[in-house]
């Protein structure tokens, strides 16, 4: 019988309940929503099949319950969004269950008391100045300044709100660590392994060849991935090799087989036992402990306990000589941590993980029959041609293994990341063997230093070694042309497509399998969608970056980018906002790249965007070159022409459209602040111009020549110092957009700056609470739109005219 058709999955009796379960937890994180619907159709459903015995339909009945089952699970631990407040400072005492010490320590607490008041919630907190983290389990007070959490604010952004109020996660926040209090020590096993830990991390330290390579090691041997950076991540990205980066499936299956190979062996030389008990019986449940003892020391990653639930099954079933099957014992693990941690199922290396099982049990089969040119025979089972043909045979084995891995998660990398990797298709192949023994070195030398650290010398010293061979490994693939593919991202048709085609590739037979055409249809489809479907001849985005600028302007499939936002000591815009819509626009590359002004919430986000996509040219405002951040953005420009511009500069083609420097003025250095002395751009397509004004304020706007204009960028965020009434007189904008932070310090826009919009009957766009706001235009007329709709008091989407521009001078 072939055991991966469709019609033998159901002979495994946990497959469909384990996925009608998670289609339920999925479909049912509805946040704030009751628990009690989904607990009585449970209830109800489960309770007819038991009554009327096994008739017509109760296998669907019982089903329907696993799903209701699974929305009652997601509802009872995902919590409603907080109603919208300023950031308040806040007295909260609870338990931390996580703690990560990266560049600043952040913890995920479990409130008790709020403001003395009893009330339970959960809270991820980021503790500046502290010594040292608090551990798992030990009990705080701590003053913290509160926000809400936010859904995403621009196109292509992830929805880490939806995430975290499943997790019962309600506000983040920020707290200085010497106002801590700690009202009870953490658990004694945690103390003795963040002791134990800090020990190997100093020995490894002094044995590694390089830094790079004891954080390598230190990843798999203690589960610290925060110490990597974000350069090593990358290469690790590009090269296909980012799934070791995380203590997974693979790592905790290579110990659980090297720890029952060992034990066996250890087992088989006791004399004592003869040979009436086979050394697999006593040695597997052996294993089972020492496994978890992994995982709980690298810090209970999603993918290894997903392992380890597995492992500890197959190992089990060995003790009792029962056989094992791989798809139920997948399911089973899935069932349990669905029930433990319903929120797991939104967790993208978990959602890889289980997907790269279910590829190598169902889709290598599939792949490896001789329609799809396996074929490779027999291995003969003596001689040199038989050794060949075996190694043959287990590298096509490892080929189609990467493949379907590949193809299993394709949607999903896409999605988030915007590309998949090529070179991953021949690294993991040749980095198999190596990722194993590193596996093994990492794990025995952990437990070799808990024991006796002495003896653990050599083993560190190798698997120093080894992962900067590892290293090597992965830069040379990174490197290499073509290592990764920029894929558009694609659309909810698409991957329902490509799934479908996969599901029918793994599991249908007969004539039915040519329903696998649909992976490539989606694939077509995917790639010819963004060209087929029309774009406006102009479109300008303002992105929501917090408290600064970030201006994508597109024209004639030419891209410019003014600003990018910025933080000093906090969130990176550049990656939190301005790269994932780049992805989501399929933008690669820039003709323009303009910092308006060198402060950092304009500046800083632009050194993360240019280290990844390229530019042609750099504009500067001239005499603000050389400061430190200017620097930076220059460097990270590479070999951008840049330049240092004012008014008078020629026009800027871009498509169809002109971008025309109406300032600085050529004697800016008259002009006392830096804000003043502003990139100011005019970008026109026919009747139609958008103008840009930094954050100029009075003694900019007074210098600018500047006539009427359709669309106008608030100056200086809605400040009292800018947006006089002279420039609305002049400019007499049929719309304006003020690019804002949330709850932002500063309280922009200032009260009589929207009074003298409102006055002149001027609608005004705010990203701090709509979004990114996108212009559209085709030179006659201009269309508005706010990624976020429906804020009372704001307009959702607006259309104006376009006008000739008449020049009006100061």
């Amino acid at each position: 019988m072939d055991r991966t058709s469709w019609g033998a999955l159901g002979a495994r009796p946990l497959v469909f309940p384990a996925l009608a379960l998670g289609l339920g937890v999925a479909l049912g994180g509805i946040p704030g929503a009751p628990a009690w619907p989904p607990l009585g159709a449970c209830l109800l459903l489960g309770a007819v099949p038991l009554w009327s015995g096994r008739r017509v339909g109760s296998h669907l009945l019982l089903l329907l319950a696993f799903i209701a089952l699974g929305a009652t699970l997601a509802r009872l631990q995902s919590q409603p969004a907080a109603p919208d407040q300023p950031p308040t400072l806040t007295v909260l005492e609870g338990r931390v269950l996580r703690s990560e010490a990266a560049e600043r320590c952040r913890v995920t607490l479990a409130v008790t008391h709020w403001d003395g008041a009893p009330r339970p919630a959960r809270v991820q907190l980021s503790l500046y100045e502290a010594a040292d983290c608090p551990l798992p389990g030990a009990r705080i007070r701590v003053p913290a300044r509160l926000r809400n959490l936010e859904g995403p604010q621009n196109p292509g952004a992830p929805d880490l709100l939806g995430r975290r109020l499943r997790e019962g996660i309600t506000h983040r926040g920020s707290a200085d660590g010497r106002s801590l209090l700690r009202l009870s020590a953490a658990p004694d096993i945690e103390r003795w392994m963040h002791a134990a830990r800090r020990r190997l991390t100093r020995d490894v330290g002094q044995l590694a060849p390089s830094s790079e390579a004891g954080a390598l090691f230190l990843t798999l041997a203690a589960g610290q991935r925060a110490a990597l950076g974000p350069e090593l991540e990358e290469v690790f990205s590009r090269s296909g090799l980012a799934h070791v980066l995380s203590v997974s499936g693979l790592h905790v299956a290579a110990l659980a087989l090297t720890l029952l190979a060992v034990l066996r062996r250890l087992f088989s030389w006791a004399p004592i036992l003869g040979r009436s008990v086979d050394p697999r019986q006593l040695a597997a449940p052996l294993a089972v402990p020492l496994v978890w003892a992994f995982v709980a020391w690298t810090g209970w990653q999603a993918p290894a306990v997903r392992s380890a639930l597995m492992a500890s099954t197959a190992l089990l079933a060995l003790s009792v000589r029962r056989s094992n099957e791989a798809l139920n014992t997948l399911a089973a693990s899935a069932v349990l941590l669905l029930v433990v941690d319903p929120a797991c199922i939104a967790d993208l290396s978990m959602q890889l993980s289980f997907l790269a099982v279910l590829a190598l049990v169902l889709l290598v089969p599939a792949l490896d029959r001789p329609l799809f040119g396996a074929g490779m025979g027999q291995p003969a089972q003596e001689g040199w041609r038989g050794a060949l043909r075996r190694a043959g045979k287990a590298s096509w084995q490892s080929l189609l293994a990467s493949v379907a891995v590949t193809l299993a998660g394709a949607p999903l990398i896409a999605s988030v990341f915007g590309r998949l990797s090529l070179a991953g298709l021949l690294s993991n192949i040749v980095c198999m063997p190596l990722s194993g023994l590193l596996t093994l070195l990492a794990a025995g030398g952990a437990a070799l230093h808990v024991v006796w650290p002495d003896l653990a010398t050599p083993v560190l010293w190798a698997g120093g070694w080894a992962s900067e061979a590892f290293l090597w490994v992965a830069r040379f693939f990174s490197a290499a042309p073509l290592a990764t593919l920029p894929v558009p991202p694609p659309a909810p048709g698409s991957i329902a497509t490509f799934a479908l085609g996969l599901i029918a590739l793994a599991v249908v037979r007969g004539r039915w399998r040519w329903l696998g055409l649909m992976v490539p249809l989606a694939v077509g489809w995917t790639y010819a969608y963004p060209r087929l479907r029309p774009s406006p001849p102009l479109r300008i985005t303002f992105l929501s970056v917090g408290q600064g600028d970030g201006i994508v302007i597109s024209a004639g499939g030419r891209h410019a980018l003014v600003d990018a936002g910025g933080v000093p000591e906090g969130a990176d815009t550049g990656v939190r906002h301005v790269l994932p819509f780049l992805r989501d626009q399929g933008i690669e590359a820039f003709d323009l790249v303009v910092l308006s002004h060198p402060h950092p919430d304009h500046g800083l986000g632009l050194v993360s965007v240019l280290n990844r996509i390229p530019t042609s040219r750099l504009w500067l405002a001239e005499g603000t070159t050389d400061g430190a951040l200017s620097r930076a953005v220059r460097e990270a420009a590479g070999d951008a022409v840049v330049e240092a511009v004012s008014r008078g500069r020629p026009p800027f083609r871009l498509g169809d459209a002109t971008l025309e420097v109406l300032g600085p003025p050529r004697d800016a250095f008259e002009l006392a602040h830096v804000n003043d002395r502003s990139v100011v751009l005019k970008v026109t397509l026919g009747e139609v111009s958008v103008l840009l004004t930094g954050d100029i304020e009075a003694a900019g706007e007074a210098a600018l020549e500047v006539g009427t204009v359709t669309v106008l960028k608030a100056p200086h965020h809605g400040s009292r110092t800018s947006s006089g009434a002279a420039l609305l007189d002049r400019a007499r904008p049929a719309a304006a957009v003020m690019t804002l932070g949330r709850h932002n310090r500063y309280g922009f826009p200032h009260p009589e700056v929207a009074a003298r919009y409102r006055d002149r009957g001027i609608p005004v766009f705010r990203t701090d609470l709509q979004g990114a706001v996108t212009l559209e235009s085709d030179g006659r007329e201009a269309r508005l739109h706010s990624f976020l709709p429906g804020i009372p008091g704001l307009p959702d989407r607006l259309v104006v005219p376009g006008h000739r521009t008449e020049l009006v001078p100061p």
